[in-house]
């Protein structure tokens, strides 16, 4: 006789009963799961901060409601300017390069403004059309617009203008022709490539010190038997001091462009707000307009007949009006066209030293030595500090 198992453990109903509660615990755990998620997405819309394109909106709202449409208008206009940068590029007979950093500039949201500075006066520079961006507009200050019929303007791009100059001189870096509409001025060469994120970032650094330099590339300089001297990028990285920051890439307000250029009287009121007591001792000289402008004439003439040292000779004006420190930013993802990149301000090339860059150093040298003369003291202010994203930290 065949014994009957009696167990039903292993029946269907018994399987089905023990498998249900373990299908209602992940039913719960996922939507716990969920419910936590919602929750923390509400907090996070709760607390978020408005950004750079919706402020202005927030700000709107505060607005006293005795202002006209006309006035708000106008300072929402003003507030969107001042999430802006204009972009100025120094370039001479480099198309090849210039054709490249403009189609990468053109895309930044945040580029107001991309003024190019022409100095060549045998060519021409080159029409819309060469730099292959559908609906380029290029404007000039000769009165051209260097454009095809057929091409519509895309708003969303930054405006593109020829500064063209009536002589060939460094000092055009910073003798500003055309009209800039925003405070924030970023001076570059045309063989750089900076991330648009990069430059944004780096913009904010700038307006909360916005007199003063902000950039990627420190230097420092030095004392050595009564003169003064130009150290190179390897002197910052053993001792982790700086004194300025080269203008090959290099955040400043556009009143130090008018103030160089000698077509603005500086603004003491307005400076003198962002400078600390100077330390006793340091040889400190308050220049008045009439020094300054003078000062500045002859740093233009010592430029042009040495072809060199107009962004030392910024770094001096800046620190002399100001008497702060420059502010370094990591440049990260700051590429040279041509090289095979940029590391913290140093240009990563086949070559090793040469006399060439030995020559190059020494005349830098005599740079800065000259200037101190010129100015009447050394204004440079020497830092430590090093600006980084904080997402870098963890």
């Amino acid at each position: 006789m065949m014994a009957i198992d009696t167990d039903d453990s292993k029946s269907p109903r018994r399987r089905l009963q023990k498998i249900i509660p373990f299908h209602y615990c992940k039913i719960i755990l996922i939507g716990f799961l969920l419910l936590c998620l919602s929750f923390a997405g509400v907090v996070e819309w709760f607390f978020r901060l408005p950004d750079d394109e919706n402020i202005a909106l927030f700000e709107a709202r505060n607005f006293p409601s005795s202002l006209s449409l006309e006035e708000r208008n106008a300072y929402l206009l003003a507030e969107q300017l001042k999430r802006k940068y204009t972009v100025r590029i120094n370039t001479f007979r480099r198309n090849d390069l210039l054709k490249q950093v403009v189609g990468h500039y053109v895309t930044c949201p945040n580029i107001d403004n991309i003024q190019i500075i022409w100095s060549d006066l045998t060519n021409t520079p080159p029409v819309a059309s060469f730099y292959g961006i559908p609906g380029l507009i290029i404007e000039s200050t000769n009165s051209k617009v260097l454009v095809s019929k057929d091409d519509k303007l895309n708003s969303k791009n930054p405006r593109i203008q020829y500064e063209i100059h009536d002589v060939d001189s460094l000092n055009n870096r910073f003798r500003p022709k055309l009209p800039i509409n925003t405070e924030a001025v970023l001076s570059v060469d045309d063989d750089l490539h900076l991330p648009c994120d990069l430059l944004d970032f780096t913009h904010n650094v700038w307006r909360q010190s916005p007199r003063t330099m902000v950039g990627f590339m420190p230097r420092m300089h030095g004392h050595e038997d009564g003169h003064f001297t130009y150290l190179d990028w390897w002197h910052v990285w053993r001792h982790g001091v700086y004194s300025l920051i080269l203008t090959k890439a290099c955040f400043l307000h556009q009143d130090f462009l008018h103030y160089y250029a000698g077509t603005r009287q500086p603004n003491y009121a307005l400076l003198s707000a962002s400078m600390p007591p100077p330390s006793s001792a340091t040889k400190v000289k308050h220049s008045d307009q009439d020094e300054t402008a003078d000062t500045m004439r002859l740093v233009h003439e010592y430029v042009d007949k040495h072809m060199n040292c107009e962004d030392l000779a910024m770094s001096f004006l800046v620190a002399n009006l100001t008497h702060l420190p420059a502010v370094w930013v990591r440049g990260e993802g700051i590429s040279e066209i041509g090289h095979r990149g940029l590391v913290e301000g140093l240009f990563v090339k086949d070559q090793g030293i040469s006399s060439n860059q030995a020559s190059h150093y020494a005349a830098r040298s005599a740079c800065v030595d000259s200037f101190v003369s010129l100015f009447g003291n050394m204004p440079l202010t020497t830092s430590s500090s090093k600006v980084d994203r904080a997402s870098h930290f963890w």
